[in-house]
């Protein structure tokens, strides 16, 4: 690609920041927007990235204003909005912007690669799969949905990789632009229904995408007869008898044991002991070792990853673990996540008292899955919720946490804010703290882990 510099319209998401890590490590100048200031903006800074906040033409950088058509590689995210004042104001100067998903395609075109597509999932399968690669004399590229703790990065670049690993996103359809040689689904709830219109037509997407892979599609277990051509991964136990699986398998309070047997037990890995929680980060962890043997990777170093991978930002992550208190944080922000996040929780950490908090993320969402976070919050020994994080949406009227609230059979269940749920907690006796949602919660992690040591 020849360009001059590149700017990023809502580089604060995790994908366009991987991009936007790949273009700037290879040497390019790379600017960009987002609407608000976080934690990984702040670390894009201090990689040399220049960010602004203020969606004013006035705040588009001279030198990316006095570049041609031809010298800027102009990138946005379908989260920003055709009205945006700098996507609008660049268009009229004759550039063409291009939607990520679509850049991420260009460069991955040319290369082996390895895809991971699903409603849940997909983040901490990626990740670990490139972990796993990551140990490998060649390395691997890789483009995470979400920041992994190896490397406090949601990017791996090897100048000699054979591999690139890609979080395939079905938001906008964005994993049609991928054809891998590779590929994986790892679940199929019904999800952004704003863009597909009904949960058939959301699943035939993922058809297609299983039509762009030139190789061999593995899925999770329960989704065999969706996808009969598929190999299928899971665990022993499941009823489908899948052709990569775990088994001797046993839960403690610092992950889980286990054997994996792939090819229809043709290999073997044996007598890992995996610092992962949950029946479905153990499922996640399967499909990626399956990833990796069709990629030719030696068991040993499938193995020796899997046993010393250290974990995600925010896939449950446990930041205080003492006999007196955990405190856990996870990304989870559909029912089916805050069911298998629930459940790794009571497998864990049994017979303990859960306090959960929940941030929902957007109106549609809260709306769309109602029934579904009424059922699983209800699992909650306590039950905290927060306002709804809008993200991109605008507000939908009678839609808010109250409507949880007022549809949940809970005894211990209330509302509170960011500001105020300290407060709250203090009316508790705590002793497993859960903090849920993909919004800004994530802010109450130092404060949450300093809470939740107190007498720890």
């Amino acid at each position: 690609m020849n360009f001059k510099a590149a700017y990023f319209i809502g580089i604060g998401g995790a994908g366009m920041s991987a991009i936007a890590r790949f273009f700037s490590k290879k040497g390019h100048v790379v600017k960009g927007y987002d609407k608000v200031s976080t934690r990984l903006t702040d670390f894009l800074k201090i990689e040399g990235i220049d960010i602004n906040f203020e969606d004013d033409i006035n705040s588009i950088p001279s030198d990316i204003l006095e570049l041609s058509p031809d010298e800027l590689l102009l990138v946005y995210t379908p989260a920003i909005p055709d009205t945006h004042a700098q996507l609008s104001h660049l268009k009229s100067l004759g550039h063409t912007p291009i939607k990520r998903a679509e850049l991420l395609g260009q460069i991955t075109r040319d290369s082996q690669s390895l895809a991971i597509s699903g409603t849940h999932g997909k983040t901490s399968t990626t990740a670990i799969l490139a972990h796993i690669l990551d140990g490998t004399p060649n390395g691997c590229n890789a483009f995470l949905g979400g920041i992994a703790a190896a490397n406090n990065s949601n990017l791996y670049q090897h100048p000699d990789a054979q591999w690139t690993v890609v979080e395939a996103d079905e938001f906008d359809r964005s994993f049609h632009h991928l054809n891998p040689s590779h590929g994986l689904i790892t679940s199929l709830d019904p999800d952004h229904l704003d863009i597909y219109g009904s949960p058939e037509a959301f699943i035939e997407g993922f058809k297609i995408f299983q039509g762009q892979i030139s190789g061999q599609t593995l899925v999770a277990s329960p989704l065999s007869p969706t996808f009969p051509n598929a190999q299928s991964y899971g665990l022993e136990t499941d009823s489908t008898n899948p052709n990569h699986f775990a088994y001797d398998i046993t839960h403690t309070s610092s992950g889980i044991s286990c054997s994996i047997s792939l090819d229809n037990g043709s290999h073997t890995i044996e007598d890992l002991k995996i610092p992962l929680f949950g029946e479905h980060n153990l499922e996640n962890a399967v499909g990626a070792a399956a990833l990796a043997h069709l990629a030719e990777t030696p068991h040993d170093i499938i193995s020796e990853r899997l046993q010393s991978f250290p974990g995600i930002y925010r896939r449950f992550q446990i930041h205080v673990n003492t006999e007196n208190r955990v405190y856990i944080d996870d990304y989870a922000h559909h029912p089916t996540e805050i069911a298998k996040t629930i459940e790794a929780v009571r497998e864990h950490f049994p017979n303990r008292n859960l306090t959960v908090i929940f941030q929902p993320h957007l109106y549609s969402r809260t709306q769309d899955q109602l029934e579904g976070f009424c059922k699983e919050l209800a699992k909650a020994d306590q039950l905290f919720l927060l306002p709804i994080y809008p993200a991109r949406e605008e507000s939908i009227p009678g839609v808010n946490t109250q409507l949880i609230l007022d549809n949940i059979s809970h005894p211990h269940a209330k509302l509170s804010t960011i500001n105020s749920i300290f407060e709250n907690l203090k009316a508790y006796s705590v002793d497993v703290v859960l903090t849920l949602g993909a919004g800004d919660i994530d802010t109450l992690v130092p404060q949450m882990k300093e809470f939740a040591s107190m007498d720890a």
